[in-house]
C-alpha cells in the first residue's frame, strides 16, 4: 500500500467514525433543543445571505478579539 492509498484509507475511517459520533451525540440531545438549534442556524444563515459584508466584518472583529485574548494569555 503506497502513501496515498494509506492516507485515503485513514480519511475514510475518520469520516466513518465522525458519522458514528455525530449520530451518538444527536441521539443524546432532546428534540426541542435540536429544533431550537436548527432555528438559530437558519436565522444565522439568512443573516449572512442578506448582509454578507456585515458578516465578514463581524467575523474579522471576532477573530481579532480572540487573537488578542490568546496573545495576552501567552504573556
Amino acid at each position: 500500500m503506497d502513501r496515498n492509498q494509506l492516507i485515503e484509507e485513514i480519511r475514510k475511517q475518520l469520516q466513518e467514525e465522525m458519522k458514528n459520533l455525530k449520530n451518538q451525540v444527536a441521539d443524546q440531545i432532546p428534540e426541542d433543543q435540536r429544533k431550537k438549534a436548527q432555528e438559530v442556524k437558519d436565522m444565522a444563515t439568512e443573516f449572512v445571505k442578506e448582509n454578507p459584508m456585515a458578516s465578514v466584518g463581524i467575523a474579522a472583529v471576532a477573530g481579532f478579539l480572540i487573537a488578542r485574548m490568546l496573545y495576552k494569555r501567552g504573556e
